[in-house]
């Protein structure tokens, strides 16, 4: 072997290397930018507690559901099996949204939908089930966004985190389930 060939398959092999660590940097900064907007990072919830959760959402044929912060979609599937009349996941990550959307299209769910976006820029006036799972800064301000937008009656359902102000209506190990007032 003469000394370009090695040099070549070197290089080769270091271009490749660097290609690598762009994409995984851009995958986990994908995963970091919901800190950016006052969000929480990308955790998969666990299947028993998606279970738990849609059980005590007590969701109906008339509910319109969403997700803020949906991930890979799982919530918001689960619900629109449940029956809901829509179930909205609401995602920063372009990646996620993609991957719950082909989910939803592979289970033939037409009441499941999927937006990147951010949930602050969102309007949810039409909801009536919330499920949630972020971090502590973000809980008081969403506390007060989902008081000023949700209708009275709506249920929300926290995975892991409390408000602030409200308090649940009951608490099942981590979940806790709202209930937005006339107060």
């Amino acid at each position: 072997m003469d000394y370009i060939t090695i040099f070549l398959s070197i290089f080769l092999v270091l271009i490749l290397i660097l290609i690598l660590n762009i994409l995984g940097l851009w995958w986990v900064v994908q995963l970091l930018l919901p800190l950016v907007h006052f969000g929480g990072p990308y955790v998969p919830t666990r299947q028993e507690d998606v279970e738990r959760m849609i059980k005590l959402a007590q969701i109906t044929s008339t509910d319109r559901v969403a997700d803020l912060g949906s991930g890979d979609g799982r919530i918001v599937i689960a619900a629109a099996k449940a029956g809901a009349a829509d179930a909205l996941g609401i995602e920063i990550h372009s990646g996620l949204v993609k991957k719950s959307q082909l989910s939803a299209k592979l289970a033939h769910l037409t009441n499941a939908r999927f937006f990147a976006q951010s949930f602050w820029k969102t309007d949810f006036s039409d909801r009536t089930v919330i499920f949630l799972y972020q971090v502590p800064y973000t809980m008081r301000r969403l506390e007060k966004k989902l008081h000023d937008e949700l209708p009275i009656g709506a249920r929300i359902i926290s995975n892991d985190f409390k408000f602030v102000d409200w308090k649940p209506v009951s608490e099942h190990g981590r979940i806790r389930v709202y209930t937005k007032s006339s107060l």
